[in-house]
């Protein structure tokens, strides 16, 4: 056993230990959410019997209850992808592994396919994109809506002084809204949703807005050809593609003004990328932990950048399978 291997064993050991460990933390987390949550109907059911600091007392517990619970288990989830993703690396290993005596053929490599442990990282990456999208959606969203009903609670129970307590209210519902429209955001740049649903060009066009909306930046965005769906897989990673390249330029160039335009042919997309800013390494790390040319190659693509005149041009090629769905 080679001493690679020796580490890796260790590793799922230590990986191992810690999912136990957590997995009890959770069970824990969630009785205490569930006492937390029985007080706070309660509370619901029979507002005269409770005092309004109590109401929100109680609601506090039971969101601050509902938090502590979800981050464990985005850690237990992060730990159980990182022991998937060791699986993998361990069943590579002992693909490439050659018996004693036996020359190597091309149906026993003597290397570890890097390709295929990339394509597994970032198959995890997306799995835990999804899981975090669908917990922030069941979770602080509906909490957020819970806020609302509470606030409500508190205004008929509030009657010292009704026109303050009205004024108050309602600036309270006002902030939460503004919270859960934030939120909703939040989601979207996880996982949106309407990749799946409608595809790639309408997801780039609401997320492009949502860019505009957060740095007040000017964007023009183009799409002609027929706009057409990929695979799930490939839709994905085109998005975040162009995802990870507008966030390179805006957070990290500080580009103010950008052009993207998308060219759908027979059997390729082109994409142009063109803005204003600082010039920044062609090859860098991108915000997913992945460098351009590893999306790339996954999509088997080219890029080529070049700087003239004060603006950056990125300009990628992308072969693409024929549409089976056109998108109006």
């Amino acid at each position: 056993m080679s001493e690679e291997e020796t580490r890796l064993q260790a590793e799922m050991r230590e990986l191992d230990m810690l999912l136990e460990s957590t997995q009890v933390e959770v069970n824990r987390l969630k009785t205490r959410e569930e006492q937390a949550k029985a007080k706070v109907e309660e509370a619901r059911k029979a507002p005269q019997n409770f005092q309004r600091e109590e109401i929100f007392s109680a609601t506090d517990e039971h969101n601050a209850a509902m938090g502590r619970r979800m981050t464990m288990e985005a850690e237990l989830s992060s730990l159980g992808s990182r022991r998937r993703l060791l699986d993998r690396v361990q069943g590579a290993f002992e693909r490439s592994r050659v018996p004693q005596g036996v020359a190597a053929t091309p149906a026993a490599p003597a290397a570890l396919d890097e390709k295929r442990v990339l394509q597994a990282v970032v198959d995890t990456q997306e799995d835990e994109r999804k899981r975090i999208a669908r917990q922030v959606h069941d979770g602080p969203a509906q909490a957020m809506a819970n806020v609302i009903l509470q606030a409500e609670i508190s205004e008929r129970l509030y009657s010292i002084d009704p026109a303050r307590s009205k004024v108050e209210l309602d600036a309270l519902r006002k902030m939460v809204n503004k919270t859960l429209q934030e939120l909703r955001g939040f989601i979207f740049e996880l996982r949106p949703m309407t990749l799946d649903d409608l595809g790639l060009v309408p997801t780039l066009r609401r997320y492009i807005q949502t860019l505009i909306d957060k740095h007040g930046i000017k964007f023009d965005f183009s799409s002609t050809g027929r706009d057409r769906r990929l695979s799930p897989d490939d839709e994905v990673a085109v998005f975040r593609l162009i995802q990870d390249s507008l966030v390179e330029r805006i957070e990290k160039a500080g580009a103010k003004d950008l052009v993207l335009g998308m060219t759908w042919k027979e059997g390729a997309l082109q994409i142009r990328l063109q803005s204003d800013g600082r010039e920044l390494p062609p090859d860098g790390e991108l915000a997913s932990g992945l460098r351009r040319s590893e999306r790339l190659e996954l999509l088997k693509g080219e890029a080529h950048s070049e700087t003239r005149d004060g603006k950056v041009t990125l300009e990628i090629t992308l072969p693409v399978k024929a549409a089976a769905e056109v998108i109006s």
